[in-house]
Protein backbone atom coordinates (compact mmCIF):
# COMPACT_ATOMS: atom_id res chain seq x y z
CA UNK A 1 0.00 0.00 0.00
CA UNK A 2 1.24 3.65 -0.74
CA UNK A 3 1.37 6.35 1.80
CA UNK A 4 0.16 9.72 0.27
CA UNK A 5 2.29 12.22 1.76
CA UNK A 6 0.12 15.30 0.64
CA UNK A 7 -1.89 15.33 3.24
CA UNK A 8 0.57 15.01 5.87
CA UNK A 9 1.11 18.70 7.28
CA UNK A 10 5.05 17.89 8.30
CA UNK A 11 5.30 16.86 4.48
CA UNK A 12 3.66 20.30 3.16
CA UNK A 13 5.45 22.57 5.48
CA UNK A 14 8.92 21.73 4.41
CA UNK A 15 7.77 22.12 0.52
CA UNK A 16 6.70 25.53 1.75
CA UNK A 17 9.93 26.25 3.01
CA UNK A 18 11.82 24.73 0.42
CA UNK A 19 9.89 26.90 -1.66
CA UNK A 20 9.81 30.34 0.72
CA UNK A 21 13.89 29.67 0.80
CA UNK A 22 13.91 29.18 -2.94
CA UNK A 23 12.28 32.70 -3.98
CA UNK A 24 13.84 36.06 -3.93
CA UNK A 25 10.61 37.92 -4.59
CA UNK A 26 8.38 38.50 -1.57
CA UNK A 27 4.65 38.16 -2.34
CA UNK A 28 4.36 42.18 -1.36
CA UNK A 29 6.31 42.30 -4.66
CA UNK A 30 4.56 40.22 -6.47
CA UNK A 31 1.02 41.10 -6.10
CA UNK A 32 2.70 44.73 -7.18
CA UNK A 33 3.96 43.57 -10.05
CA UNK A 34 0.66 41.79 -11.27
CA UNK A 35 -1.80 44.89 -10.22
CA UNK A 36 0.58 47.23 -12.13
CA UNK A 37 -0.39 45.53 -15.42
CA UNK A 38 -3.54 43.83 -14.92
CA UNK A 39 -5.52 45.83 -12.00
CA UNK A 40 -8.00 44.73 -10.47
CA UNK A 41 -8.32 43.17 -6.74
CA UNK A 42 -6.00 40.78 -6.00
CA UNK A 43 -8.13 37.33 -4.15
CA UNK A 44 -5.54 34.57 -3.89
CA UNK A 45 -1.87 34.61 -4.21
CA UNK A 46 0.05 31.05 -3.16
CA UNK A 47 3.90 29.97 -4.05
CA UNK A 48 4.12 26.95 -6.78
CA UNK A 49 6.54 25.05 -8.18
CA UNK A 50 9.99 23.83 -7.10
CA UNK A 51 12.83 25.10 -5.40
CA UNK A 52 14.48 25.11 -8.94
CA UNK A 53 11.84 26.43 -10.38
CA UNK A 54 9.55 28.76 -8.14
CA UNK A 55 6.49 31.36 -9.45
CA UNK A 56 3.86 33.19 -7.48
CA UNK A 57 0.39 32.33 -8.60
CA UNK A 58 -1.71 35.56 -7.98
CA UNK A 59 -5.45 35.08 -8.77
CA UNK A 60 -7.00 38.60 -9.81
CA UNK A 61 -10.99 39.68 -10.33
CA UNK A 62 -10.42 42.41 -12.94
CA UNK A 63 -12.97 44.11 -15.21
CA UNK A 64 -12.30 41.49 -17.80
CA UNK A 65 -13.29 38.51 -15.27
CA UNK A 66 -10.89 36.69 -13.31
CA UNK A 67 -7.11 36.27 -14.40
CA UNK A 68 -4.02 33.94 -13.41
CA UNK A 69 -0.54 35.44 -13.21
CA UNK A 70 1.92 34.14 -13.03
CA UNK A 71 5.34 35.85 -11.51
CA UNK A 72 8.75 34.26 -11.83
CA UNK A 73 10.24 34.05 -8.19
CA UNK A 74 13.57 35.27 -8.83
CA UNK A 75 13.30 37.38 -11.29
CA UNK A 76 9.80 39.25 -11.05
CA UNK A 77 8.97 38.96 -14.47
CA UNK A 78 5.65 37.97 -15.59
CA UNK A 79 5.93 34.56 -17.22
CA UNK A 80 1.97 34.65 -18.22
CA UNK A 81 -1.39 35.81 -17.50
CA UNK A 82 -4.60 34.38 -18.71
CA UNK A 83 -8.29 34.81 -18.04
CA UNK A 84 -9.42 31.96 -16.40
CA UNK A 85 -12.25 32.61 -19.06
CA UNK A 86 -10.65 32.83 -21.76
CA UNK A 87 -12.69 33.83 -24.64
CA UNK A 88 -12.01 37.46 -23.31
CA UNK A 89 -8.16 37.29 -24.42
CA UNK A 90 -6.72 36.48 -28.11
CA UNK A 91 -4.29 33.34 -27.72
CA UNK A 92 -6.58 31.02 -25.71
CA UNK A 93 -6.53 33.15 -22.90
CA UNK A 94 -3.21 34.65 -23.12
CA UNK A 95 -3.11 38.45 -22.53
CA UNK A 96 -1.30 40.36 -25.44
CA UNK A 97 2.14 41.00 -25.26
CA UNK A 98 1.64 44.92 -24.83
CA UNK A 99 -0.09 44.65 -21.85
CA UNK A 100 2.60 43.18 -19.82
CA UNK A 101 5.27 45.59 -19.28
CA UNK A 102 7.96 45.16 -17.22
CA UNK A 103 8.64 45.04 -13.64
CA UNK A 104 9.33 48.74 -12.10
CA UNK A 105 12.50 49.26 -11.92
CA UNK A 106 12.70 49.73 -7.62
CA UNK A 107 11.69 45.68 -7.45
CA UNK A 108 14.43 44.34 -5.35
CA UNK A 109 14.72 40.95 -3.58
CA UNK A 110 13.38 40.05 -0.38
CA UNK A 111 15.55 39.52 2.53
CA UNK A 112 16.49 35.58 3.03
Amino acid sequence: MTMNHSNDPLVRTKKMLALARACSVSIDQAIKVALMNIGGTVVDAKLKGKPEKVHWRIKILAKEGPIKVYVDGSSGQILEAWSEESRHFPDEGMLPKEALVSPPAELESAPR
